[in-house]
């Protein structure tokens, strides 16, 4: 920031509006803050299928003391190997929900989410941007990112990449290196034992590798990228099932293309194509300020989106704070101290009505999401039944009832495409449904289904349960 904009401070604007002041440490600090509403917004309701089998993937690791090998929650698949990607996440989530059950799980993403935020504020703030730019980017970030901050694994992804980032720029930059080097061990180590994400931190590392040794001012320093490259390549190693991780990991990419996460990126969908352009811009800004690590880590994220819309968020989040530093040009930084009591009314507008909604939903904090999952249906579903269930449900259901063996869940890479896509016909009412349903004792799926409505036909089954999330059907 050149010295007109220190003057402007002197001046006598509104010192959040400046990166390089006294009391940029509070100001940070009341960004952060600021954004918490927003993380229990999207931490109250558990909405994700995957979330209710992985608690219950951790509780039966810790009660056994070992992870399984074999699938133990269905009965289409039963025996079968089974090779986690998130084992210790499982655990975690375990642990939190036999302490405080599903609250305890909503707290474990609230606490991941609002270090996703204070993760991207370090970041801004490494970059020279100021605190209400910084701010005002979370905000608009925050609508876009809501559906993929949902209590996964994916979680550890975001602050996995964004610590990273952090290290890896302050290698580029720091005499003292080693000590870096230390971290990106660790940060790799953790990650790919609490998510297999971790192959995308060794290809941002070889990215930024081959930028910094590309450019004359900085290939002095391409050794110690080379370095870092070996130890994330390594640590990625430090896993259970060894190489065997990234053969899952490909595994899961194939046998996952029905479902929506994995499809390419798609610019006919708005809010992808605004995701999308948000992290191209990024790019665009990185690249001419010729930082190698952002530029690195959002065009691998970048490409990472068109071949699968689930690393849209990593690029968003990684071009958050390079927008940030954007907006906090002085001509931004002199328009917004000239309209600060707009932007603080604005601001506090916004905080007063996530703030509210945060705290009425309160005494909801951790259930499953009343629009996806039933209330009852699972609880009164027959002890032994052979489920056959909707995609979504069976989860929720492994979680609640141990008991019951459910048919299809959200573990694609354990059932495979072929059988996933076969029960998503089924659950239409497309093909032999009695050749569907061969082997089921029950079935529990959305009362507006193909396979609801014929199932009310049905002289074979009797209705049990209804609910507007789902209906239960038990075999005559």
């Amino acid at each position: 920031m050149g010295d007109e904009g220190r003057e402007l401070v002197g001046q006598g604007s509104h010192a959040a509006f400046h990166p390089r002041t006294k009391a940029r440490k509070k100001f940070w600090i009341l960004t952060w803050l600021a954004f918490l509403p927003f993380v229990l917004i999207r931490s109250e309701n558990l909405a994700e299928s995957d979330t209710f089998w992985e608690v219950r993937t951790g509780l039966f690791t810790v009660s056994q003391g070992r992870i399984p090998s074999v699938d133990p929650f269905s009965w289409t698949v039963s025996g079968k190997p089974w090779t986690l990607n998130s084992w210790a996440f499982d655990v975690i989530l375990g642990l939190f929900y036999d302490a405080a059950g599903l609250v305890g799980v909503a707290l474990v993403c609230a606490c991941l989410i609002a270090g996703i935020g204070a993760l991207v504020l370090v970041l801004a703030r490494q970059l020279g941007a100021s605190p209400v730019a910084s701010g005002w980017m979370l905000v608009i970030g925050a609508p876009l990112l809501t559906l993929f901050l949902s209590a996964r694994p994916q979680l550890v992804d975001y602050i996995a990449v964004l610590a990273l980032v952090v290290v890896l720029r302050r290698l580029v930059e720091a005499r003292q290196r080693t000590p870096r080097l230390l971290a990106i061990a660790i940060i790799t180590v953790l990650w790919v034992n609490l998510h297999a994400g971790a192959l995308l931190g060794v290809a941002i590392v070889a990215a930024s590798g081959l930028l910094v040794f590309l450019r004359r001012g900085t290939r002095g320093r391409a050794g110690w990228l080379l370095a870092a490259l070996l130890i994330t390549a390594v640590c990625s190693l430090l896993n259970p099932y060894g190489t065997g991780l990234l053969t899952q990991t490909l595994q899961v990419r194939r046998e996952s293309a029905v479902i929506a996460e994995w499809q390419p990126f798609n610019p006919a969908d708005p809010l992808q194509l605004i995701m999308f352009t948000l992290g191209l811009l990024g790019l665009g800004t990185a690249a001419r300020r010729g930082d190698p690590v952002f530029t690195a880590a959002i065009g691998v994220a970048a490409g990472g989106s068109v071949a699968a819309m689930r690393i849209l968020p990593v690029l968003v989040l990684l071009a958050l704070p390079v927008l940030a530093a954007l907006a906090s040009h002085e001509v931004v930084l002199r328009y917004l101290a000239s309209r600060r009591r707009m932007f603080a009314q604005a601001a506090a507008g916004i905080f007063v009505v996530a703030g509210g909604l945060a705290v009425f939903n309160l005494p909801f904090f951790g259930r499953p999401d009343p629009t996806h999952f039933p209330s009852s249906s699972i609880r009164v579903i027959p002890a032994g039944c052979k489920l056959f269930n909707d995609y979504q449900l069976g989860g929720l259901v492994i979680l609640e009832r141990p008991d019951v063996l459910v048919s299809i869940d959200s573990r694609n890479d354990l059932y495979g495409a072929d059988r996933v896509a076969q029960s998503l016909r089924t659950v239409d009412a497309q093909g032999d449904l009695n050749k569907g349903l061969a082997g089921a004792d029950c079935v529990l799926v959305p009362p507006t289904t193909g396979l609801a409505r014929w199932l009310h036909t049905s002289p074979d089954w009797d209705l049990k349960s209804s609910e507007t999330t789902a209906e239960l059907f038990v075999r005559r």
